[in-house]
């Protein structure tokens, strides 16, 4: 699938979107920080009426501030178990289950868990672990320097073979009781919160991301953009974004934001 450069993206299509979803990792972020020009377009966004909502693997803990004090209206967290909604300062959490049951899941994927990772000596629980609800996440690129590449390879073989529910991100193996993903929790807080079914999503809603565990959302946005840093996984995926910037991580995040609010 050949994936066109934003010049692609006509100015109709750019006046239609009101929703930007987006990845926060090395889609927001660039080497673990947040640059000013992400801040920038994030807080030029809102003011033109554009809702942004980051959906991350994230833990609950880091979402939570995100939600709190950046421009956005809310934060899909732990790969799409729960999300975290400001309105008007306060905060609402709403799982994808019930919050009890999630949580007994979470405590017997963590069993699985550690019992696979003392065959991988380099990879780790992630420092944000005990601030997780509903996942399970294991460190190979965060604090794991360098990256444990064909560790994380292997124990993920080693996760879905047990049928646990695992994927990577651009720095965890996040793992969970399955039944939904991203594009779940996105549908349904589309639907739910703003009253947006499928063919409105089409036309309102952009998606932008950097790695594999994009692809749910991908697949089912053809308004979708990779950032630059997105070219190093393109092989190994099966579904890719409609576009791509020439910035990596959050400088691309801008590039795009730049462009749209240019053509609206």
């Amino acid at each position: 699938m050949s994936i066109k450069s934003l010049e692609h993206f006509s100015k109709e299509a750019c006046h239609g979107v009101r929703f930007i979803l987006t990845d926060v990792d090395d889609t927001l972020t660039w080497h673990g920080r947040l640059p000013e020009q992400t801040l920038a377009a994030l807080t030029r966004l809102s003011a033109a009426g554009i809702k942004v909502i980051p959906v991350t693997g994230g833990c609950a803990g880091w979402s939570d501030m995100i939600a709190r004090t950046l421009p956005v209206e809310g934060v899909i967290t732990e790969g799409g178990g729960c999300f975290i909604a400001n309105t008007e300062g306060v905060l609402d959490y709403t799982f994808w289950r019930d919050e009890a049951e999630m949580l007994a899941d979470q405590a017997s994927i963590m069993a699985k868990v550690q019992q696979a990772l003392t065959a991988f000596p380099r990879l780790r629980l992630a420092r944000d672990q005990s601030y997780r609800l509903t996942d399970v996440a294991i460190d190979y690129a965060q604090d794991v320097k360098p990256p444990a590449i064909d560790e994380k390879n292997a124990l993920l073989k080693v996760l879905l073979e047990q049928g646990l529910n695992a994927k990577a991100s651009s720095i965890h193996i996040n793992v969970s009781g399955g039944g939904y993903d991203k594009f779940a929790m996105a549908e349904r807080v589309l639907r739910e919160r703003y009253d947006l079914h499928e063919e409105a999503c089409r036309q309102q809603v952009v998606y932008v991301g950097d790695a594999p565990n994009d692809e749910s959302m991908f697949a089912r946005f053809p308004l979708s953009v990779g950032v630059a840093n997105i070219a190093q996984h393109l092989d190994k995926m099966q579904h890719h974004p409609g576009f791509h910037t020439q910035q990596p991580g959050g400088f691309g995040f801008a590039e795009f934001a730049d462009y749209l609010l240019a053509n609206t």
